[in-house]
C-alpha cells in the first residue's frame, strides 16, 4: 500500500524576537505526517535557499529516515547564525524525497537575520528604602535598596547576572542575597532587583558608600563594572522611571537614559481598602504587534503594570487572584476568557458564585472583521485582514462574561474597535473609508462597562505621560481626583464624569480628534475606597 505524506514547516529561536540574530542558533522544525497505509521510506529533506544566506549555516540535506504508515515524526534542522551575519531576509525551500516518489508538496520558510549589535548593560538608577522612611542611609540601619539595571546597548543582553560587591564598612543584612540571575534583557529594557545592607560608624555623613555592582553577560566582552553613588546620611535619589521604546531603524543613534522623568500616576499610588478574598481581576496589555505588521501600541505594557500595582494597592486584590499577561495571543484570550464553544477559561474557574467581584482591563488593539464588521480583540498574533480566524470577538468576550457567576463586574477597555490608532490604520492597502464597524453589542446585565472611546473613534496617546490618554486619566480618577465630594470613595458615576470632563478635551489638544469615553452601568457602584 502507498503512503500518503504531508508535512509542515516552522520556525524557531532562542531569544523569542522571531528574528535570528547575530551569534544564535535557531532551527527549522519539520513535521512529516503519513496518512497512507504503506511506510514512507527513506524520506530527506533538500534545503535551498532563494538568495544569499552569507553567514549562516545549516545543512542542506537531511535524512528524516521511515515515517511509518498512520505516523508521525518530527525533524529539528538547526540554524547557526555568525557573529558577522548581515541583517536580511532569509527564504528557505524545503524538498521532502521519499525514496518510491511518494514526496509532499515542497514547503517555504521565511525569517529576518539581524546583524550583531552590542548590548551595555548599565546602573540606571537606585532607589533606598530605610526603616525610618526618610530616604536616607544612616549608621547602623538596615537598608532595602532598589537596583534597576538598563540595557542602552541596541543588542540584546544574554543571562545578564549582578553582583553585589561592598566595601569596608559595609554589610550585607543577614536574610539578603548578593548575586542576582537577571535573565535576557532586550534592547532599551531594565530589570530591577533589592538586597539589604548596613553600615557601621565608621563612614562619616556625606561620604560615599562603598558598593559596587558587578554586571556579567554570557559573553565575558560585555562585562562591566558601576560603582554606586550612595552618600552617608543624604537623601538619596529615587528611582525614576527609565522607559526607552526600541526601533527597528537603520540608523537608531544612542539609547539614552530618561532620568528625571517621574510620571504622577505611577509614583504617587493611594493606598486604598481592601478587596473581597474571591475578588478576581484580569489585566491584558498588547504592546508589539511588529511580527502580525500591524503598528505597535507604545504605551501598551506600562500601562498595564501599573494598573496592576492600582488594583493591590488602592483597590485592594490579592495579587494571587490578578490574571496578568503582556502581549497576549490568542490562545492566551481563549485561557482567561474561554472560546467560542466554551465560556470556562480560567476567570471563569476562579470566580465564586454570587460572591466574587470582577475587575477587567484590556489595553491593546481592536478592529473589526472587513466582512461581518463586528469589533475584534486584536491579540498580537492575529492579522487585522482575518481576524474572523485570529482575532477574539468581543461579542464572544461579553457573552462569556455573562456567563461567570460574578456578583459584579467592571470591565475597562483602553480599545478603538475601528481598525485605526494613534500610529495609523491596522489595515493594509484599505481605503478608511471601507472600514466599518458595528456600534451594537449586547453586554453582561451585571457589569459597568468603561470603554476608552466610542467604537469608530481612535484612542489616543498621551506621550508626555508615557501612557494612553484614557488609562492616564483613569488612573489619575483613582488618584482621588475623579472623588467629587470627597469621601474617599470613587463611583462610577464619579469617574465617568472626570473621564468625560479630561479625555475629550485633552485629545483635542494633543491631536485634534475626537474621543469621547463611553461609560454604562450602575452609576452609585464604587471602583475603589481610599484610605484617609
Amino acid at each position: 500500500m502507498p503512503p500518503n505524506l504531508s508535512a509542515s514547516v516552522a520556525f524557531s529561536e532562542p531569544s523569542g524576537n522571531r528574528i535570528l540574530d547575530a551569534d544564535e542558533t535557531g532551527k527549522i522544525v519539520i513535521t512529516l505526517q503519513n496518512r497512507g497505509k504503506g511506510d514512507a521510506f527513506d524520506v530527506r529533506a533538500e534545503i535551498k535557499a532563494s538568495g544569499k544566506t552569507e553567514g549562516l549555516e545549516f545543512d542542506r540535506d537531511v535524512l528524516i529516515g521511515t515515517v511509518p504508515a498512520g505516523g508521525t515524526v518530527t525533524k529539528e534542522i538547526a540554524l547557526k547564525a555568525a557573529e558577522d551575519i548581515p541583517t536580511a531576509n532569509i527564504s528557505l525551500t524545503v524538498e521532502l524525497k521519499e525514496a518510491n516518489g511518494f514526496d509532499p508538496n515542497p514547503m517555504r520558510v521565511s525569517f529576518k537575520t539581524r546583524a550583531f549589535e552590542p548590548p551595555k548593560l548599565v546602573v540606571a538608577d537606585v532607589g533606598v528604602a530605610d526603616q525610618k522612611g526618610s530616604g536616607r542611609i544612616e549608621p547602623g540601619g538596615i537598608v532595602e535598596l532598589t537596583v534597576r539595571v538598563q540595557n542602552i546597548g541596541h543588542g540584546d543582553a544574554r543571562e545578564a547576572i549582578a553582583d553585589v560587591q561592598t566595601g569596608k564598612n559595609v554589610f550585607i543584612a543577614a536574610d539578603s542575597v548578593t548575586h542576582f540571575d537577571l535573565g535576557n534583557i532586550p534592547s532599551g529594557r531594565f530589570k530591577d532587583f533589592k538586597f539589604s545592607f548596613y553600615t557601621n560608624n565608621r563612614i562619616g555623613n556625606g561620604e560615599r558608600i562603598p558598593i559596587t555592582i558587578n554586571l556579567n553577560e554570557a559573553r565575558p566582552r560585555f562585562k562591566a563594572d558601576h560603582p554606586l553613588q550612595l552618600v552617608m546620611n543624604a537623601t538619596q535619589k529615587p528611582i525614576d522611571v527609565v522607559d526607552v521604546p526600541g526601533e527597528d531603524t537603520a540608523d537608531k543613534g544612542d539609547i539614552k537614559l530618561a532620568g528625571g522623568l517621574s510620571v504622577d500616576v505611577d509614583t504617587n499610588i493611594p493606598e486604598g481598602q481592601k478587596a473581597g478574598k474571591y475578588d478576581v481581576a484580569v489585566v491584558i496589555g498588547n504592546r508589539n504587534y511588529a511580527a502580525s505588521g500591524s503598528p505597535d501600541v507604545d504605551f501598551a505594557n506600562r500601562d498595564a503594570q501599573v494598573m496592576k500595582e492600582y488594583l493591590i494597592r488602592t483597590m485592594g486584590y490579592d495579587p494571587a487572584m490578578i490574571l496578568y499577561a503582556e502581549d497576549a495571543t490568542l490562545s492566551k484570550f481563549n485561557e482567561f476568557f474561554g472560546s467560542e464553544r466554551s465560556h470556562k477559561g480560567r476567570l471563569f474557574r476562579y470566580v465564586k458564585q454570587g460572591v466574587s467581584k470582577v475587575f477587567v482591563y484590556y489595553v491593546g488593539h481592536g478592529a473589526p472583521d472587513l466582512e461581518s464588521n463586528e469589533a475584534y480583540f486584536v491579540p498580537v498574533d492575529a492579522h487585522p485582514q482575518d481576524l474572523k480566524s485570529n482575532g477574539y470577538r468581543l461579542q464572544t468576550f461579553y457573552d462569556n462574561l455573562a456567563k461567570v457567576p460574578a456578583k459584579k463586574m467592571t470591565v475597562v477597555l483602553d480599545a478603538c474597535f475601528s481598525g485605526n490608532s494613534d500610529r495609523g490604520m491596522l489595515f493594509k492597502n484599505i481605503s478608511p473609508t471601507l472600514v466599518k464597524v458595528k456600534k451594537e453589542f449586547r453586554g453582561p446585565q451585571n457589569a459597568v462597562l468603561m470603554t476608552s472611546a466610542a467604537v469608530d473613534q481612535v484612542s489616543t496617546w498621551y506621550r508626555d505621560k508615557r501612557h494612553s490618554l484614557f488609562t492616564y486619566f483613569f488612573l489619575k480618577g483613582l488618584q482621588g481626583e475623579a472623588d467629587t465630594n470627597k469621601d474617599g470613595r470613587i463611583t462610577v458615576g464619579e469617574m465617568d464624569h472626570y473621564l468625560k470632563e479630561q479625555v475629550p478635551y485633552m485629545a483635542r489638544k494633543l491631536t485634534g480628534n475626537e474621543q469621547n469615553p463611553v461609560v454604562t452601568g450602575n452609576a452609585a457602584d464604587v471602583i475603589a475606597v481610599l484610605k484617609k
